[in-house]
């Protein structure tokens, strides 16, 4: 009979240092909504991006161009630089689809990319992987987080309305992932994607389903009038998009890591791992619940 695992075992030292993570990620994110403050959500979505725009240099180190990927480094500082004082000074002018900051953003890099190139000989595909992973890294991180919950948050009619709106995408996407680890836990059996990911099952990937539509009914409920422009009928179809978008991201930064042969992102969050391995869901959930809610133009 196998004894139960003991208090200094890697498996309850892993769940504690997880708990304690998460517990204090947590803390910082209610105070940040607690206050209401948008200069206060911009700072903690630029340290995220900034410190997840590194920990991606660090895990393409060994690849090709590492000149092309800081120069792209240096363009999302500056991209988040500009959307920051957007944000902060004529949030107006980021409430429509007018995407002139990232669309500046890709150009720049995928010149200067080009430009920094031109020093090296030519040898086999390595200056086209080195231009690729530069834009990959300003579009995964840059963009798809930092810019996009920026814009989210003030998309509504307003910034306290934003707020909401953000924690329920962060909140749907983040029960979309305990519902596939507890569902699947206990009662998956068909594999997923076990190429990618050998743990996900398909059981869990339904769980998770239910857990999603609980935390968006929930956070719907919770804001009282804030969230009225948001209609049941659609709080139930975001529910469902983000759970969907937010699986994807999470195989996403899977495929990513297997790539790069690394097991986390990064040991900056005990227990979770990187910057990467926290908002990975979040980079493919927010602009699916953001261009949801501009085509439906609520």
């Amino acid at each position: 009979m196998a004894s139960a695992p003991s208090k200094g075992s890697p498996r309850v030292a892993s769940f504690k240092a997880r708990f304690i993570s998460t517990i204090l990620l947590w803390g910082v994110v209610v105070a940040v909504f607690l206050s209401g403050a948008l200069w206060g959500l911009v700072a903690l979505v630029a340290a995220f991006t900034l410190l997840g725009s590194f920990e991606y240099l660090v895990l393409t180190r060994e690849a090709p161009g590492k000149e092309c990927r800081r120069w792209a480094l240096i363009v999302g500082a500056g991209f988040l630089g500009m959307l920051v004082t957007q944000a902060l000074n004529d949030p107006d002018s980021l409430r429509g689809a007018d995407f002139l900051p990232e669309m500046a953003g890709v150009l720049a890099v995928t010149i200067g990319s080009f430009v920094l190139r031109l020093r090296f000989p030519i040898e086999g595909d390595d200056s086209v992987r080195a231009i690729a992973l530069a834009l990959l890294g300003f579009v995964y991180i840059p963009i798809l987080f930092g810019g996009f919950i920026i814009r989210l948050v003030l998309l509504p009619p307003s910034v306290e309305s934003g707020f909401w709106l953000v924690l329920l995408v962060v909140l749907v996407a983040k029960f979309t992932d305990m519902g596939a680890y507890l569902v699947g836990t206990l009662i998956g059996r068909h594999k997923a994607i076990p190429h990618i990911s050998p743990a996900k099952s398909w059981e869990g990937y339904i769980g998770s389903l239910f857990f999603a539509q609980g935390g968006a009914f929930a956070i719907h409920a919770l804001s009282g009038p804030r969230l009225d422009w948001l209609g049941v009928h659609h709080v139930a179809v975001l529910g469902l998009l983000v759970a969907l978008a937010a699986m994807a991201g999470d195989l996403a930064e899977s495929i990513l890591k297997r790539s790069l042969q690394v097991k986390d992102s990064g040991q900056l969050l005990p227990g979770i791992g990187g910057i990467l391995d926290l908002i990975d869901s979040l980079c493919f959930s927010l602009p699916v619940a953001y261009f949801y809610l501009l085509l439906v133009r609520l």
